[in-house]
């Protein structure tokens, strides 16, 4: 008899309309940065900077989402229940799940979060009847709530039915050895990163010599009209452009300095792949030296 089961939410609508908002943000970044490079500096400059910024800011935030939804999973055995998503981990021993029921079958007017969309249904609201309820889900709708003394967490399994059977069958079956309880808060794991002290060095040369190249490229365009970007194989250089054009190595490093982060922060999550997150925030450091030396050639 099968004594553990896997299940996971809705998926396929989630990653699509993810993908796409991330696919159009990106584009329309990149559009105004390259509409801004255009532009004298004043204004108009500032105004389309400021807008690639704004549709920049949230593709991080969507792109986590994504992943999160695409490794999220509801594991139930005979010990516990176990709720992943992202970043955001919960083990629940089974004694302490009071009751699993329909969110529709509720007497209480349970409320969604504000901040969601198709395939992120997430985040804590307070319920009059019900207290603290957290919602780990990708759709509003069915939604199955897991009852503990401390909380009540919402769930969307892809089949809710087969969901509650396996229930059933784990806690008639008996538990062999309580898994531990045990919460974790991407708030936490940051703060984890941030205490060890190689990470967070790499992660503030990184961000300190990212924002010299910005400074020093910014204080530099206004002292002249054009300025070369690069060279031929014979090393002539190339035909000068508009010197606000040469904002492109701290927009590159800046682009190269968050990729780094956000793959460092994949890596180092687990102990044996966490020299790979070193080698990642190390080379994005370096990275920035490099266009740093490639900004001097120019100038």
């Amino acid at each position: 008899m099968k004594d553990s089961f896997r299940f996971h939410p809705p998926r396929n609508k989630g990653l699509i309309v993810n993908g796409a908002a991330a696919l159009i943000l990106s584009a329309g970044s990149a559009a105004s940065i390259m509409l801004g490079l255009n532009q004298q500096i004043g204004a108009y400059f500032i105004l389309f900077l400021i807008i690639s910024l704004l549709l920049a800011a949230p593709v991080p935030l969507i792109l986590y989402r994504a992943y999160a939804l695409m490794h999220a999973r509801y594991l139930l055995d005979r010990d516990g229940l176990r709720l992943r998503w992202g970043l955001r981990a919960e083990d629940i021993p089974l004694l302490e799940v009071e009751w699993v029921r329909y969110s529709g079958d509720m007497a209480a007017d349970l409320r969604l979060p504000r901040l969601r969309w198709p395939g992120a249904v997430l985040g804590t609201v307070q319920c009059r009847d019900l207290g603290p309820v957290e919602f780990m889900a990708s759709t509003a709708e069915p939604i199955l709530l897991i009852a503990t003394p401390q909380k009540v967490y919402a769930i969307s399994p892809e089949d809710p039915e087969a969901f509650i059977r396996a229930y059933r069958l784990t806690t008639e079956m008996g538990s062999l050895a309580h898994i531990p309880p045990a919460s974790v808060l991407p708030a936490a794991y940051l703060a984890q990163v941030w205490s060890d002290a190689l990470a967070r060095g790499f992660l503030i040369v990184g961000f300190v010599l990212s924002l010299l190249i910005f400074i020093g490229i910014s204080l530099e365009i206004p002292t002249r009209p054009a300025a070369s970007l690069g060279f031929y194989p014979n090393g002539e250089p190339l035909p000068p452009v508009p010197a606000e054009q040469m904002l492109l190595l701290p927009i590159l490093g800046a682009f190269f300095y968050l990729s780094d982060l956000a793959a460092g922060l994949f890596f180092y999550r687990k102990a044996n792949a966490q020299k790979i997150a070193y080698l990642l925030w190390g080379s994005g450091a370096l990275t920035q030296i490099l266009l740093i030396a490639a900004a001097i050639m120019i100038l």
